[in-house]
């Protein structure tokens, strides 16, 4: 016998994800599928929770520990400071009682990238396998992904905080321009943490030997 709350549970799922759906295709209706509460947004943040809480054992194996912590602690930062930001302007501009869904729509938003990223390099190995060793082709995958992923987090902020275009951009640029500093530091700071190497490893991964 299937539970009522197992049942609720797979019903909920299907709502976020056709939220994620409806939003990734420029579709305000979809904000309406998420719930604001504090346990939604506990769930929104659970997956990603969950990775870094393998990066930790991962960091506690590695031989240079101080920059796995690093990598781990910044990741974190970096999951936790898009709530962090939005709140605040979410309270200057009186949209309070709108953030708590708005936070829990953007969070799983996020994975939408994740996901088209994954489809496209799997869809582009199965159909023109000499693509994925081209370094232009994630070049150009990145670049792409990334225009879309700004458009997609302005789009969530507007439509789930009911903000102007301009108040949604500041609110996105506000949290990248965060992040970058947060950067900056990792890489000024012991032990060094370079964060473009990472992010640009997979081109280097792929760039043709001679």
């Amino acid at each position: 016998m299937i539970s009522s709350s197992g049942s609720g549970k797979q019903g909920n799922g299907r709502r976020i994800l056709q939220g994620m759906l409806l939003l990734a295709s420029g579709r305000r209706e979809g904000i309406a599928c998420f719930q604001g509460t504090p346990d939604s947004f506990g769930a929104a943040l659970a997956p990603q929770l969950a990775l870094l809480l393998v990066g930790l054992f991962q960091a506690a194996m590695q031989p240079d520990k101080a920059l796995g912590f690093t990598k781990l602690l910044l990741s974190l930062c970096v999951v936790l400071l898009p709530a962090v930001v939005s709140q605040f302007y979410a309270h200057k501009w009186g949209r309070d009682a709108l953030w708590m869904r708005y936070i829990t729509a953007a969070t799983w938003c996020g994975w939408v990238v994740v996901l088209i990223s994954l489809v496209a390099t799997v869809l582009a190995g199965l159909l023109f396998p000499p693509l994925l060793h081209q370094p232009g082709f994630m070049a150009s995958l990145m670049v792409t992904v990334s225009i879309y992923e700004m458009w997609l987090q302005w789009y969530v902020a507007r439509v789930g905080l009911g903000l102007t275009r301009s108040r949604a951009l500041l609110l996105y640029v506000s949290v990248l321009a965060v992040t970058l500093v947060l950067y900056g530091l990792a890489a000024l700071l012991p032990p060094h943490y370079i964060v473009m190497q990472d992010l640009l490893q997979p081109m280097i991964a792929v760039k043709p030997s001679h």
